[in-house]
C-alpha cells in the first residue's frame, strides 16, 4: 500500500519518538491505516503525540524505523510531501522468527528502504485522556520545548500550552489533527526559600560588612 503524508505533519510526529532507547520499537514512528483514516504516532515513553490523517486504507499498522524518519526534514522550500509503500497488513512471524516488511520513503528525490520495527507500539488510545481536571502539576522543561518545536513545524508562532491533569497524562491539543500527551513530573520541589535569602533582604548591612 502507499500512503502520502504531509512533511510537516511527519515531521512534528518525529520529534517525540526515541533515541537510542532499550525499547527499540519506541525508536520509530508507528503508523496505522483504516478505512477512516490513519494514525501517525511516536512516543519515548514520557511523551506521546498523534496526528489524524485523512483518507481511506487498506487496515494496517507498521513501525517505521528511524533511519527512514531521519530522511525527513520539514523545510520551508522543501518537498510539501512523504510517501510510503509497503505491504499492507500487521507484523508476521514464521515459526516464531519475525519476517520484517520493507518500507519505501519518498520524500522529492530521496528514495529510501528499510525494515519494519518489531516490538508492540503503545496503545496510544489509552494514553489520550478524554479530558483533564485542571489540577496543577510540574513538567520536565525538555518536553515542554518538544511541544513548542512540534508547534513551530506545523506552522503555528506562539504555544499551544497544556492542559493541566494532576499526576495523570496532561494534553496539549495543537489543532485539530495534532495532538501531543505528556506525563507530568513525580518530583515533590522546596516550598521554602533558603534561610540566607531572607537574610540577605532583612540585613542589607550585614552584607555589606560581609563583603
Amino acid at each position: 500500500m502507499n500512503i502520502t503524508i504531509n512533511t510537516d505533519v511527519f515531521a512534528a510526529a518525529s520529534v517525540f519518538l526515541g533515541v537510542d532507547d532499550i525499547r527499540y520499537y519506541l525508536n520509530g514512528l508507528y503508523l496505522e491505516t483504516g478505512e477512516n483514516g490513519a494514525r501517525l504516532v511516536g512516543s519515548d515513553g514520557h511523551q506521546l503525540a498523534v496526528a489524524k490523517l485523512e483518507g481511506s486504507f487498506p487496515t494496517s499498522s507498521i513501525i517505521i524505523p528511524g533511519s527512514l524518519v531521519a530522511a525527513v526534514k520539514a523545510k520551508a522550500k522543501g518537498p510539501e510531501k512523504v510517501t510510503l509503500a509497503f505491504n499492507q497488513g500487521s507484523q508476521k512471524y514464521k515459526k516464531g522468527v519475525f519476517e520484517a516488511r520493507e518500507i519505501t520513503l519518498t520524500f522529492g528525490e530521496l528514495t529510501t528502504t528499510a525494515k519494519e520495527l518489531d516490538g508492540k507500539f503503545p496503545d496510544y488510545r489509552r494514553v489520550v485522556p478524554s479530558e483533564v481536571d485542571g489540577i496543577t502539576s510540574q513538567f520536565d522543561p525538555k518536553l515542554i520545548s518538544r511541544i513548542e518545536k512540534a508547534c513551530t513545524v506545523l506552522g503555528y508562532k506562539s504555544f499551544t500550552g497544556i492542559a493541566y491533569n494532576g499526576d495523570k497524562s496532561a494534553l496539549s491539543v495543537i489543532n485539530d489533527g495534532f495532538l501531543v500527551v505528556t506525563m507530568p513530573l513525580r518530583a515533590q520541589p522546596i516550598q521554602t526559600s533558603p534561610a540566607w535569602v531572607q537574610e540577605a533582604l532583612n540585613n542589607p548591612a550585614d552584607i555589606r560588612k560581609a563583603a
